[in-house]
C-alpha cells in the first residue's frame, strides 16, 4: 500500500481537534481480528535526558563498569540542558513534549505468567534472589512480552486512507496501547533495519499492521510512508499530549511482590519484597532500558 499523500501535504488547521473518537472511557488495548488492517504510528518516546542516561549506562556495561548515581544524574542533567538550549524557548514555555526525543521509538519489555486463579502477573523470577525464585518457580514459566503506544488512524477495512477518511484524520484518530509477542517485536525491528539503511526509521513512519491470526495475534508489519501525525505542529502536539498521559500505563499485567505471591499460593512465611526505583530518578534504567 502506498502513502496516499503528496510529500507537501498539509493538514487543515481548522479541522485539527481533540476528537471524541480517541478519548476512551477506559484504557482499551489494541486487539485485531483476522484479516484486519490498520494504519498506525509508534508514539512512545523517552526524553532526551533519559535516553542519554540509557546510552551511558549501556556503554559502561560493555566495559564491565557501573556508573555512580552522581554520574547518572550528571549525564541526564547535561542532556536536558543541551535540549533546552536547542529549543530557543523561555523556560516557562517549554512543555514535557518538547523534551521528548522523537528519533527513538521505545517499547517496554517484561516477563509474564498466568497462574490459575490469579490472572496475568508480571513475573519477578531472577529479580529478588534465590529465596524469592523458589516462590516464583511455583507458577507457570514466564513468557516474554512487549508493549508500546500507537496512534491509530481512521481507515477503510484494508487500512487505507481514502478520500472519505481524509477529513476524519485529525478528529477520529485514537491513541491505544499495544501488547505483542517477541515474534512481532522482531518483525518491527526488521522493518526498522531496512528503513535505517535508507537513512529513515520507524520513529517517523506510518506502519501497516495486518492480522493473520486473531487468537495468537500474529501480525505482519510493513511501512507505508512519512507519519501523518508529524506533518503539522498542532496535530503533533495534541497526539503527544494524549500519548504522555498513557506512558505510565503500558504494563497490562498485575504487579505483585514475592511476599504477596507467597501468601496467594498459601505458602506462608515471608521473603524479600519487590524493589522499585524512585520517581524522578534513573535507577530503573540500571536494570532495564
Amino acid at each position: 500500500m502506498s502513502d496516499p499523500f503528496d510529500t507537501d501535504y498539509t493538514l487543515d488547521e481548522n479541522a485539527i481537534e481533540l476528537g471524541r473518537k480517541h478519548v476512551q472511557p477506559r484504557e482499551e488495548w489494541l486487539k485485531m481480528t483476522k484479516g484486519q488492517c490498520l494504519r498506525v504510528a509508534f508514539i512512545y518516546f523517552h526524553s532526551y535526558d533519559r535516553n542519554a542516561v540509557a546510552n551511558a549506562v549501556g556503554a559502561a556495561k560493555e566495559k564491565n563498569e557501573k556508573l555512580t548515581a552522581e554520574q547518572i544524574q550528571s549525564v541526564g542533567l547535561t542532556a536536558r540542558e543541551e535540549r533546552l538550549a536547542t529549543l530557543g524557548k523561555p523556560a516557562d514555555q517549554v512543555t514535557a513534549a518538547d523534551l521528548l526525543d522523537l528519533t527513538e521509538v521505545k517499547m517496554k519489555m517484561f516477563w509474564g505468567s498466568y497462574p490459575e486463579g490469579l490472572g496475568y502477573l508480571v513475573n519477578r523470577l531472577g529479580r529478588d534472589g534465590a529465596e524469592a525464585d523458589a516462590v516464583w518457580k511455583k507458577i507457570q514459566e514466564p513468557k516474554l512480552y512487549f508493549t508500546t503506544l500507537l496512534i491509530v488512524y481512521p481507515t477503510n477495512s484494508r487500512g487505507e486512507v481514502t478520500e472519505n477518511e481524509k477529513p476524519r484524520l485529525t478528529t477520529d484518530w485514537r491513541v491505544m496501547p499495544w501488547r505483542f509477542s517477541k515474534k512481532t517485536y522482531e518483525k518491527i525491528w526488521t522493518v526498522n533495519g531496512g528503513l535505517k539503511a535508507n537513512g529513515l526509521g520507524i520513529h517517523a513512519q506510518d506502519i501497516k499492521l495486518e492480522c493473520k491470526d486473531a487468537q495468537y495475534q500474529h501480525i505482519d508489519v510493513s511501512v507505508l510512508g512519512p507519519a501523518i501525525w508529524q506533518r503539522h505542529e498542532r496535530f503533533r502536539s495534541l497526539v503527544l499530549a494524549k500519548a504522555m498521559t498513557l506512558y505510565d500505563k503500558l504494563l497490562p499485567f498485575r504487579e505483585m511482590t514475592t511476599e504477596q505471591l507467597r501468601s496467594k499460593l498459601g505458602m506462608g512465611g515471608s521473603t524479600v519484597s519487590a524493589g522499585s526505583g524512585s520517581a524522578g530518578d534513573y535507577s530503573d534504567l540500571l536494570d532495564q532500558v
